[in-house]
C-alpha cells in the first residue's frame, strides 16, 4: 500500500458518494488528491475543507480538460468513479446514460495512454451481471444486463479490458455491489428509507423482498485503493463486496429501529417496481482477498447507526433532495 506524500491520485467523480469516501481513505495514506467533478451528482460540500486536496471542476466529455488536469497535477493514478448510476433515470435519459458512463471512460482512457498514466482503475457495477441462479456472484458467472444503466456500465467495463490488451493501457476494474452511508448523491434504498422514515412510520417503497449485497461506503474505498495499488493483472476485473445480502424488507424494520420510529408500516408501491428486477445480489469475494488483505472494518448495523448519525448531524437532508420528489426503485 502507499505512504507517499509525492504520489498524486486523480479521484474522478470525486465530488460524489463513492469518490468523496475515496478521497478521505486516500488521505489517510498521504497521497496527494486532485478531485476532478463537473457536479452534475456530486457536490462542492463533500470535498471542502479536506487538506492536500485539488479540486478541479471539469467535464470528462471533454477530454482536453481531462489530459489537462493529469498533466497541471502531475497525476499517476486515476481511480474512476464517474457516472450516472440510478437505475430509474436511465429509463428517462437513456442517452445521457450512455454518454456519462461510456464515453467519459473512453475519454479517461484516452487521456490515461496520452499522458502516460500508471494505472486506472475503472468503478463498474455489480447490475452487469443481471438476472442468474447462482447464489453468490463471482468473476466468471455470464453477463446478463437486464436495464439500460447496467448495458452502459457493461460497455465501459469491456472497453478497459479492450483499451488494456489492444493499447496497452494500464487498466483494472473493480464491479461493487452495493454500499452506503455518509454523503450519498442518489435515493439509493437505504436513504431512502431514512428520508421517509424521518417524516413518519409509513414507508412507500417497491420490491420489499429484494435482497442486495450491502458494505459500508468506506470498506469500499479502502478495497478499491487496495485494488489500485494490488498486483492485480492489467485487464483483469475483481468484484467488491462483504459476501452477505440483505432484504429491503429487514433494512426498513432495522432503520426504523435505529431510528425510534413506532408502529412502523410498509406500503408496496406498484409505481416504484422495476421492469425487471433481480431478486438477489451476493459478492463472492474470493477473488479481492486473494490480491489483498482486506476485510470489511463495519458490520451492518454498526454501519446503518453510522449513517443515520450522519443524517441527522447534517441537517436530516440528502444533497439529492434538491432534485429527485419521487423515489425509489431499489437501487
Amino acid at each position: 500500500m502507499i505512504d507517499n506524500s509525492n504520489l498524486t491520485v486523480m479521484v474522478a467523480g470525486g465530488a460524489g458518494f463513492v469518490g468523496s469516501a475515496i478521497i478521505r481513505e486516500l488521505l489517510k495514506l498521504n497521497a496527494k488528491v486532485v478531485c476532478f467533478d463537473n457536479y452534475l451528482h456530486g457536490i462542492p460540500e463533500n470535498v471542502e475543507g479536506l487538506d492536500n486536496v485539488e479540486v478541479v471542476q471539469g467535464d470528462a466529455l471533454n477530454q482536453l480538460e481531462i489530459i489537462d488536469a493529469i498533466t497541471r497535477c502531475d497525476v499517476k493514478y486515476i481511480i474512476n468513479c464517474i457516472g450516472d448510476t440510478y437505475v430509474p433515470t436511465a429509463y428517462k435519459w437513456p442517452r445521457r446514460f450512455f454518454d456519462i458512463n461510456l464515453t467519459a471512460c473512453l475519454n479517461i482512457l484516452e487521456a490515461c495512454k496520452i499522458c502516460d498514466v500508471k494505472r486506472m482503475l475503472y468503478v463498474s457495477s455489480t447490475e452487469v451481471y443481471g438476472i442468474t441462479e447462482e447464489e453468490t456472484l463471482d468473476e466468471y458467472v455470464s453477463l446478463k444486463p437486464v436495464n439500460t444503466y447496467a448495458v452502459s456500465k457493461l460497455a465501459a467495463d469491456r472497453l478497459c479490458y479492450t483499451y488494456c490488451i489492444e493499447h496497452d493501457v494500464p487498466v483494472v476494474t473493480a464491479r461493487i455491489f452495493n454500499c452506503y452511508g455518509p454523503r450519498e448523491s442518489e435515493p439509493y434504498i437505504i436513504p431512502e428509507i431514512i428520508h421517509q422514515l424521518n417524516k413518519g412510520n409509513v414507508l412507500r417503497l417497491g420490491n420489499i423482498k429484494a435482497e442486495r449485497d450491502f458494505t459500508y461506503v468506506h470498506d469500499t474505498a479502502r478495497a478499491l485503493i487496495k485494488v489500485l495499488f494490488s498486483n492485480m493483472e492489467n485487464g483483469d476485473v475483481v468484484n467488491v463486496g462483504s459476501n452477505t445480502s440483505f432484504s429491503v424488507e429487514w433494512l426498513a424494520n432495522q432503520i426504523a429501529d435505529i431510528m425510534n420510529v413506532k408502529d412502523l408500516k410498509i406500503e408496496v408501491d406498484t409505481d416504484r417496481l422495476r421492469a425487471c428486477d433481480i431478486d438477489r445480489f451476493r459478492c463472492d469475494n474470493t477473488k479481492l482477498k486473494s490480491i489483498t488483505d482486506w476485510q470489511p472494518e463495519i458490520d451492518m448495523i454498526e454501519g446503518l447507526k453510522m449513517t443515520v448519525d450522519w443524517f441527522y448531524k447534517n441537517d436530516c437532508k440528502w444533497s439529492w433532495e434538491s432534485f429527485v420528489k419521487n423515489s425509489n426503485i431499489l437501487k
